[in-house]
């Protein structure tokens, strides 16, 4: 943003304009002024602004630009959460997400898997392309642990988190289509995953394509020529 601009959005978050009171405290923090950026954040959000106040809960959570304040940062998720403003109805997937991973850790909050995985159950709005993503694809990894095993539901959220774009979900889908779990044996499918996730850079997903190479030509009988 040249000078020009930042000055007049500047007398506008000044004047009480809200969006360009949260506009401006992003802009201070990309500008690594975390302090009045802050400041600005705050202001906002006192206004209702829910993007203010969900950079905010991030901020004080992970110590940006402050001192962590997990409990801090978890109150103003659920602020967010709280909040019925059709406007910012988007971010509530990720706060909600957010929350999952707090109670998971034990950070903020009580550790709780089931309370992190209510969380995380509504920020993944049922495999929709407008929940979270990231929540789709972690309900995918938490059905595979040992004290939450379900491999249907591990498949469920793999495939709905793939769907909508996790890299580490296709790969996931992959080997459990290669190896059938939590859904019937397709090597076809399995392949198809595999190189999508692979070309896409996922690293599970090209380490594991190899293994499944290797073993198909182990299978047929092949020998690979260096080179060639």
């Amino acid at each position: 943003m040249d000078r020009e601009s930042f000055e007049k959005l500047k007398a506008l978050a000044q004047q009480g304009h809200t969006k360009s009171q949260f506009r401006l405290g992003m802009q201070y923090i990309q500008q690594d002024d975390c302090g009045q950026g802050m400041r600005w954040l705050e202001r906002a959000s006192t206004m209702g602004d829910m993007q203010a106040l969900f950079q905010l809960a991030i901020m004080y959570y992970d110590g940006v630009g402050t001192l962590p304040n997990l409990t801090k940062g978890v109150e103003l998720l659920k602020e967010v959460v709280a909040n019925n403003d059709p406007a910012f109805s988007y971010l509530i997937p990720h706060a909600h997400y957010n929350l999952g991973m707090a109670a998971f850790m034990g950070y903020g909050m009580k550790q709780d898997d089931k309370v992190a995985e209510h969380y995380w159950l509504l920020a993944g709005k049922e495999g929709d392309p407008d929940g979270s993503v990231a929540a789709q694809a972690q309900l995918g990894m938490y059905y595979t642990r040992r004290d939450t095993k379900d491999l249907k539901k591990a498949f469920y959220w793999h495939y709905f988190a793939a769907e909508n774009g996790s890299l580490e979900s296709k790969g996931a889908l992959g080997v459990m289509y290669y190896r059938g779990t939590g859904t019937t044996v397709n090597k076809e499918l399995a392949f198809k995953c595999l190189c999508e996730a692979s070309e896409a850079g996922s690293l599970f997903a090209q380490g594991n394509l190899l293994v499944t190479i290797m073993r198909a030509v182990c299978l047929l009988g092949l020998h690979i020529v260096p080179g060639v």
